[in-house]
Order: structure tokens, then C-alpha cells, then sequence
């Protein structure tokens, strides 16, 4: 487990200015200068001219890692390293949940836009940060899937706590229940739509069979029959997952 260095404390919390995101080629994003807090909330992270993620290469400045694929919603990280011995840097990555996967010599990340794929090229992209998305969040939280049990991906319908949409950015705030018939037992999600690699997508691994655990998870969310949606699938018919919907971030073009 990597830790970092002791914070430097001077913008506030969770700051975010500047950073914005954009498409410079079909295969390069661009990402304006800036600063921010790092996801933990610990360094400050700054950006003193443009920076450049190309997804042909692997590590830091492009693609964490594999190879881009084709009808895809992919994550922008802005990444640094705590004892200042590499540059700030970039990483475009399919996680969102979770941290990418840093290159070495890196410890901090910050989730700062996403973007699309049509084909193997960028399309279109969006910034996350504090000037340019809203946040919803639900009182009390609305359930979307109560014992589910589908051993492919089955589609869960999001309209009831998120308004339909058919924007390719929006993050679901989720509290997940799940019930695994055996230790190792998965669940896995992907947005609604996604056609590209199982591989690194959100999963909660059961630890204990029968026994109920609950995690706080957020999650891309697809666009299904015009409306948004998640998938979801288990390891075994004899699982049981349910799903609370507690808010949802929407970015704003």
C-alpha cells in the first residue's frame, strides 16, 4: 500500500480550479492548467501549463494501461507524486470507483473529467470539478434493485432517483448490499451500454457465504432505452445484491 507524504495544506478542501478538459486529436486529450486537492484531500496538486494524455502510450500521460477501446466512457485523472521526485501527470483509465492504476512512483490522483470513444478516437468530453458539474443527493435513498440474482448483465433502471437523460456523464452515489452463497462470489456493474472489456469494471468480492455486506460505491451510469441505467451481474443465481440510489453527480455542458 503506497502512503503519502505528509500534506502541504493551502487551498481549500476538495479545491478544484481550472483543469478543463478537451479533445485535442483523436487520440490525444488536452487538459488546461490548474490546481487541486488530491482525492484524499491531502497535497495540492498544480498544473502550470497544459498537459497532454495520449492514449497510444501506457503510464503516465496516457492510458493506465491495455489499449483504448471503441464505444467506451473513459475517466481523466490528473496524478501526482507526494515527495515531488516525478511531474504532475495524467492518466485516462476506466475506473472511476476506484483508483486507476498508477504508474510507479506515484501516489496521489484526482478525478477530473471523462470522455467518450466512437470507434478507437475521442469524441466528446466533460469536465468534473467544482465549477462545472451538480450534485443531487436523495432524502431518504431510493431503491433501485432489491435481491437481485442475475448471473449476465441485467440492466437496472435509474429514472425513479435520476431524472431521464441521455447524458453519457453522470455518476451514481450508490449503497450496495451484497449477499454471496460463497466467499469469493462477485458482483460486477458497468454502464448500461458499454460494450468494452470486463476487466477492471466495479466489483464487490463476497467475503463470508451468507453473510450480508454493504458498500458505499459510485458508479458510471449508462443510457438504456433512453433513460439511465446500470448493469449488474453475480457469480451465482443463489446470490442477492440490492441497491440504494443516494444521489448522482450531472455534469454541465
Amino acid at each position: 500500500m503506497t502512503i503519502q507524504n505528509l500534506p502541504v495544506e493551502q487551498i481549500p478542501h476538495l479545491y478544484i480550479s481550472g483543469m478543463n478538459v478537451s479533445v485535442a486529436s483523436n487520440t490525444v486529450m488536452a487538459i488546461a492548467p490548474g490546481m487541486c486537492r488530491d482525492f484524499n484531500d491531502n497535497i495540492d496538486m498544480e498544473y502550470d501549463v497544459p498537459l497532454y494524455l495520449n492514449s497510444a502510450v501506457n503510464g503516465a500521460g496516457g492510458l493506465d494501461f491495455g489499449t483504448i477501446l471503441a464505444a467506451a466512457n473513459y475517466n481523466l485523472w490528473a496524478i501526482a507524486d507526494s515527495s515531488n521526485k516525478h511531474p504532475p501527470s495524467g492518466l485516462i483509465s476506466l475506473q472511476a470507483n476506484v483508483a486507476p492504476l498508477l504508474p510507479l512512483g506515484y501516489d496521489s490522483r484526482r478525478l477530473i473529467g471523462m470522455v467518450t470513444t466512437s470507434s478507437s478516437n475521442f469524441q466528446a468530453a466533460s469536465v468534473l470539478n467544482a465549477n462545472y458539474y451538480k450534485g443531487y443527493f436523495l432524502q431518504p435513498a431510493v431503491s433501485v434493485l432489491s435481491g437481485g440474482n442475475a448471473t449476465s448483465f441485467t440492466a437496472v433502471d435509474l429514472s425513479t432517483p435520476i431524472p431521464t437523460t441521455t447524458d453519457p456523464f453522470v455518476i451514481a452515489v450508490a449503497t450496495v448490499t451484497f449477499i454471496p452463497a460463497a466467499a469469493g462470489d462477485v458482483v460486477t456493474f458497468r454502464p448500461t451500454g458499454y460494450t468494452g472489456t470486463t476487466a477492471n469494471l466495479p466489483t464487490i468480492v463476497g467475503i463470508a457465504a451468507g453473510v450480508a455486506q454493504t458498500n458505499n460505491i459510485v458508479l458510471n451510469v449508462g443510457v438504456g432505452s433512453s433513460k439511465p441505467e446500470i448493469d449488474y451481474k453475480v457469480t451465482s443465481s443463489s446470490d442477492a445484491v440490492s441497491i440504494l440510489i443516494n444521489g448522482y453527480y450531472v455534469t454541465l455542458s
